[in-house]
């Protein structure tokens, strides 16, 4: 039976780490340096700054939001120097080793399927844009938005470019998406899919908000407004 099609400007946004895969960009980044003999100490002094702010955000003490900014931004420049060739093979180990085995199957299933329908696909993540652009070929996402990173003469520069795709920012990254496109994605029609409370903000701007595999503070808002849960055992 062939799918009923829908307008091909709704769409399907989906959150990557927690969401399509559960590894996160920063393990993969640790491991390749280590393995590369590049985990220096003053990077590892840098990113155990970080943890007390990781630990606040746990006990609510900090918006986990304002958490992931800093803790993308520091991890990023513990990049800092490398060349083009590198990076490529970094993106590559980290699909490798970490979010292709990781990946939901279940999610990837309904990238698919919604697809299928005729609705664009659109990856919105925090995770820096280099290690998002494998998953164009391997999902067929029609768009997707990252935090962007600066490569300057062939090497990393350690800078994160703008602000960290998180909170907000998805959803104005997602409104400048919608704004350049015409005809425009009619968002109430849309759908979002996401894990944590960091993407309420994203999952708001749909008519059709999906939680996925959620962390108790989203299972919460899912349950109160009545938002389909996806795990293994539930419809998409």
């Amino acid at each position: 039976m062939t799918a009923n099609r829908l307008d091909p400007r709704t769409a399907a946004f989906f959150d990557f780490n927690g969401t399509l895969v559960t590894r996160e960009v920063w393990d993969a980044m640790r491991s390749w340096k280590r393995q590369h003999g590049e985990w220096r100490q003053i990077e590892r002094i840098a990113m155990a700054r970080q943890i007390p702010i990781v630990l606040a955000s746990r006990v609510g003490l900090l918006s986990t939001d304002l958490m992931v900014r800093r803790w993308m931004r520091a991890a990023w420049r513990t990049m800092r120097g490398m060349d083009e060739q590198a990076l490529l093979e970094l993106v590559n180990y980290a699909w490798d080793t970490m979010f292709q085995p990781s990946t939901r199957d279940r999610v990837a299933q309904i990238v698919a399927k919604r697809k299928s329908e005729g609705r664009l696909a659109i990856l919105v993540s925090a995770t820096y844009e280099p290690f998002l652009e494998p998953a164009k070929h391997r999902f067929l996402f029609d768009e997707v938005i990252g935090t962007r990173v600066e490569v300057r003469d062939g090497r990393v520069t350690g800078r994160v470019l703008g602000k960290v795709v998180t909170g907000p920012e998805k959803v104005n990254r997602v409104m400048s998406l919608v704004r350049r496109l015409t005809p425009p994605i009619d968002l109430q029609e849309s759908l979002a899919y996401a894990d944590t409370e960091r993407d309420l903000d994203l999952l708001e701007l749909v008519g059709n908000p999906v939680a996925v595999w959620p962390n108790r503070r989203l299972e919460r808002v899912a349950q109160h407004r009545g938002w389909p849960i996806v795990r293994d055992s539930e419809p998409s």
